[in-house]
């Protein structure tokens, strides 16, 4: 029967690299699939498990490192400083978002306020344009209502004045 290189990692309990390492290391011969991957038999397994023997190489969770001491701030265990800071941290968060909630409030009535006054504005410009669209209507039927000017019905034309003209002349 021939295993793969990962059958024989599990096997043995260490990874498939430190099978390749151990193949490459001690010139280990092997058979190679058509992908040129390595193909194991039972004799090369039980050379690989006693290299694994001499070498220690079993794969075991690596060593839990210990907790370094926790950390002193005025002599006070940090994780107690935590411990005493959380209900602060919590109020200060609270009145934050209270603030945020009246800042939006505030900002709300601002914006309502500026749109009365903008409504006010409008309001008096209307007004004013009213009156002068009357104005101006009123103006136009009192021109219209008018009786024609004697100068204005008169077909006559006017007499050229020779004045200015003349004097002008004699510098000329």
């Amino acid at each position: 029967m021939e295993l793969k290189t990962s059958d024989v990692a599990i096997r043995l309990g260490v990874s498939p690299k430190t099978i390749q390492r151990w193949v490459r290391k001690y010139n280990i011969p092997l058979r190679r699939n058509e992908a040129g991957h390595y193909l194991f038999d039972e004799k090369t397994v039980a050379l690989l498990e006693r290299v694994k023997f001499e070498q220690g190489a079993a794969m075991e969770a690596p060593p839990t490192p210990k907790r370094p001491p926790t950390p002193l701030r005025n002599n006070i265990p940090i994780d107690a400083l935590h411990e005493s800071i959380e209900p602060e941290i919590a109020r200060v968060s609270s009145r934050l978002d209270q603030l945020e909630r009246q800042l939006e409030q505030k900002a709300d009535d601002v914006v309502s306020i500026q749109l009365l006054h903008h409504r006010q504005e409008m309001e008096e410009i209307v007004a004013r344009l009213t009156a002068l669209e009357q104005l101006v209507a009123r103006l136009e039927q009192q021109l219209n209502n008018r009786p024609p000017s004697s100068h204005e019905t008169s077909d006559e034309p006017k007499q050229k004045r020779r004045g200015l003209g003349r004097v002008m002349g004699l510098f000329a």
